[in-house]
């Protein structure tokens, strides 16, 4: 390991020129050769460190990268600057920079983005298509959203969005599916530019040829938002239009196709999809208190992909036993075991805290039977692994009929003691002090010490982790949940992010230690309707000193064994 050397450091251009200080060879893509001291790459990274004093290399493959980029990296390592990016080799300099984890160029190849970024002062197609470019391949190759958000907040600055996805798209087959999910990030809510852009090339294109839709149409419209056309009256013509074009492809499997995009869409639109509406106004949505009535929201927009997977306040609790048991076997909202367990502990729950008092639903023909078929049918043909044998220590009450609530007994979904779990890991969240009822209804943050399986090697400081963002509403009950992914989100923090972690893959409850259930699910806190409701929570305390009772993340990572 080199010695701790504080880098960047001007360590003198003037050692490129001497043939005794260059001992390694760098190989660039055009055929060129690069030399370089292996002992001044080593102190500015950790990557070349290890393979010239481990691995003892002499030569580096630097095959995806220019000559002229490499010779700017050696020539930073040496001068501890970054001088020579330009828009020309910027992009091959910021992967070097990446992929040989060369901590402070990472962050000048940043700044030279963000100096890029301030330069573009109105709509130019050009300097607007560069950026958004650039980000889409950091996006891709290094798996960061960094330089993508700032693209798109400076489209969005000079309300060029509409224009730029129209330009973008003219060419959308020849797209590949990364470009394409970059399109979707641009969209965001406002899904509408890019249905408005496919519906026109579609009615051009269906002049001239049989109906028959691209791979890349397919793929926006599979992965776009469409429900949010569905809850709001004025994309409702935009929804129908689209689907008017869609319905005369004369394929079965196009058909097919179309007519389950339909289903998903409107479903969305009707249990609701998990994400914010278009804009952070007052808007409409169905089916929000249990029994169905509408009840008006405020918003504030957050990126889908980095929520955390849940029925905080998405589940309609009006329906029937078996029309509830029914969604929760079909829904592609529901991705885990745990979740539809939850669900069916809130659904009952829900029953006896009805505002009349007593049963809103028959449930005397219903028993625990029903509901423990019914949830092992889901488990495997859904392919939901089994739940770790800790859950089997908690203690709930279910009701299931109208004599009342019975023990739910979790053994029939959690693995023997005796057997190994490697399919999740169950992370504690650390140093909080409060009720989960003034966490949740503020700015509120949880951090959890977590190292991924697949990080083997990390440099960085701090120890692996994550951290959890409340995402408050004025309407308290209306909390989210957020992964926070971006590297300012971990400024002063005691945890680093890595890029493995996906908020899909996590399941957030409540470990109460000193409360008779043990267990209790988010989505229950979720449902604020009654004091009653307002008191449990309220009584409940998170300690730092693990005394009492903790906020728990379960985890997917692997296979069970």
């Amino acid at each position: 390991m080199a010695p701790k050397v504080k880098v960047p450091m001007d360590f003198g251009r003037h050692l490129r020129e001497s043939p005794s200080h260059n001992n390694l060879k760098l190989n660039t893509s055009d055929g060129g050769e690069v030399w370089a001291s292996s002992v001044i790459l080593s102190f500015n990274s950790p990557v070349i460190d290890h393979m010239t004093t481990t691995l003892h290399m002499t030569s580096v493959d630097m095959l995806e990268f220019s000559e002229a980029a490499v010779q700017v990296f050696v020539d930073a390592a040496y001068s501890g600057t970054a001088e020579g990016i330009n828009r020309e080799i910027f992009r091959d300099v910021n992967k070097i920079a990446n992929v040989f984890e060369v901590a402070w160029l990472v962050l000048k190849c940043a700044d030279y983005f963000v100096e890029l970024t301030n330069s573009v002062k109105s709509g130019s197609y050009t300097d607007l298509l560069f950026l958004f470019e650039e980000a889409g391949f950091v996006f891709e190759n290094l798996k960061t959203k960094h330089f993508l958000n700032l693209a798109i907040k400076k489209i969005e600055s000079l309300n060029w969005k509409q224009q730029f996805l129209e330009k973008y798209l003219e060419n959308a087959e020849r797209l590949s599916t990364k470009k394409l999910d970059t399109v979707i990030e641009l969209a965001g809510n406002d899904v509408n530019y890019v249905v408005q852009t496919l519906v026109n090339q579609m009615s051009e294109m269906f002049k001239v040829q049989a109906p028959s839709l691209p791979v890349s149409f397919k793929y926006l419209l599979d992965n776009s938002e469409l429900h949010i056309m569905c809850q709001h009256s004025k994309y409702k013509n935009l929804f129908n239009e689209l689907f008017d074009s869609l319905k005369d492809l004369p394929n079965y499997d196009e058909m097919k196709w179309t007519l389950e995009l339909h289903r998903k869409s409107t479903e969305k639109s009707l249990w609701g999809a998990g994400r914010n509406l278009p804009d952070s106004s007052t808007t409409s949505i169905a089916g929000s208190s249990g029994v169905g009535d509408c009840q008006k929201r405020t918003k504030t927009v957050v990126s889908q992909s980095s929520f955390i997977p849940n029925f905080y306040h998405d589940l309609a609790l009006n329906m029937g036993c078996n029309e509830m048991l029914k969604f929760l076997s079909e829904s592609e909202h529901v991705t885990s075991l745990l979740m539809a367990i939850d669900a069916v502990w809130m659904w009952s729950r829900n029953i006896t805290h009805s505002p009349s008092g007593g049963f809103s639903i028959s449930l005397k023909n219903l028993n625990t039977n029903l509901m423990y078929n019914k949830l092992t049918e889901m488990m495997k043909s859904r392919q939901w692994p089994r739940l770790p044998p800790e859950f089997m220590k908690y203690e709930w009450r279910v009701n299931v009929r109208q004599g009342g609530p019975t023990r739910f007994d979790w053994s029939q979904f959690c693995l023997h003691p005796s057997q190994t779990c490697s399919e999740y890991v169950i992370i504690d969240s650390i140093k909080y002090w409060g009720k989960p009822l003034d966490i949740f209804s503020q700015s509120s943050k949880l951090t959890f010490y977590f190292k991924h399986p697949s990080v083997t090697r990390c440099n960085l400081p701090g120890k692996c982790g994550f951290i959890l963002k409340t995402v408050p509403s004025t309407d308290k009950p209306l909390w989210k949940l957020r992964l926070c992914t971006e590297k300012e989100d971990y400024h002063n923090e005691p945890v680093h992010f890595h890029t493995q972690l996906r908020a899909e893959n996590m399941h957030i409850y409540f470990a109460s230690l000193h409360n008779v259930y043990g267990y209790l699910p988010l989505s229950w806190l979720g449902w604020i309707r009654t004091e009653e409701k307002r008191s449990d929570w309220g009584d409940l305390f998170v300690a730092d000193n693990g005394r009492f009772s903790r906020f728990r993340v379960l985890y997917r990572v692997g296979t069970s064994s």
